[in-house]
């Protein structure tokens, strides 16, 4: 079921925080719509003596597109949320978008935030190497044979999985090679997964990595189809009962989860935003939120900031 939300509702707090969150989440939007650049590695920066280091696997190239995937998702969120005076909350559908918001600006951040150059460097060429492996990945799945290939069809795939196996081969072998001019010990199985990503930059970010971790699990969680974590973290109404013990009920978007879902992800955005206009030497990539009026009585999860 579809919440609308207006300016004034019956969960006063959460309707009071998530108008303000519509608030910034529209700043946010206009802002990235006024500065976005092409190039985020300005002369003399250490962004740009990364990409020296790592080219032709530029650090930058991966920040980049990392910031356009979370700017994208939240552009989207805001397109799905907005309703005129109103605002449009669905169950389920807000928490991909969002979760893409927290995953990208989680990377953008944890490749650009330690302040040892050669760490960044590792991870790049390790999350080089983690894009090769779905890559291949993907090759080799898609290539499966089935029991009514004829022969032209299991020569075709096989063909397929020979020339993609020799390039990915060819590729990593590459990636080991600039690792080892440069001195740099990586993982060959590439970078972490987003929980340990979430983990390593949650003292960036300013908070505990119980928090930032454990809300990234319940976002995620959140976008898969599983019944027992959308009860527990949504609004259930008991309309009646059909007797026998079997209930008729209505699941609607819990207004405090989606704002912390939102909290999170437009802090996420925000600190990576930070974060590469520091090491970018581009200081207008900061948003500061400047053009809000004051905010409401209620807690925010940048509050300690």
């Amino acid at each position: 079921m579809v919440k609308i939300v207006g300016p004034d509702g019956d969960e006063a707090q959460a309707n009071e925080r998530l108008n303000w969150q519509m608030l910034m989440l529209r700043s946010i939007v206009a802002h990235d719509e006024r500065v976005s650049v092409p190039e985020i590695a300005r002369p003399g920066s250490e962004l740009l003596a990364d990409d020296d280091m790592t080219a032709p696997f530029h650090t930058s190239h991966l920040v980049h597109y990392a910031l356009n995937v979370s700017s994208d998702a939240l552009r989207t969120a805001l397109a799905v949320l907005a309703d005129g005076q109103d605002i449009r909350v669905p169950i389920i559908g807000l928490y991909p978008l969002l979760r893409t918001v927290i995953e990208g600006s989680a990377l953008a951040t944890w490749l650009v935030a330690p302040n040892e150059q050669l760490v960044r460097v590792k991870r790049t060429l390790e999350a080089r190497l983690s894009d090769l492996s779905h890559d291949d990945k993907a090759v080799v799945v898609a290539s499966t044979p089935a029991l009514t290939d004829d022969a032209a069809e299991r020569s075709a795939k096989q063909k397929m999985r020979r020339e993609n196996s020799k390039r990915v081969r060819s590729e990593k072998g590459r990636i080991l090679d600039h690792a080892a001019r440069l001195g740099v010990e990586i993982d060959e199985r590439g970078m972490p997964g987003f929980g340990p990503i979430l983990e390593a930059i949650a003292p960036v970010i300013g908070m505990s990595v119980g928090e930032v971790r454990g809300t990234w699990h319940y976002v995620s969680g959140l976008t898969h189809p599983s019944l027992s974590r959308a009860i527990s973290m949504a609004s259930v109404e008991v309309k009646e009962n059909n007797g026998g013990g079997i209930l008729t009920g209505m699941m609607s978007a819990d207004l405090a989860t989606v704002g912390l879902a939102l909290d999170a992800a437009m802090l996420g955005f925000k600190t990576a935003l930070d974060v590469v206009a520091a090491r970018g030497g581009q200081g207008n990539l900061t948003w500061t939120g400047d053009d809000l009026p004051p905010a409401p009585r209620f807690q925010r999860v940048w509050n300690d900031r």
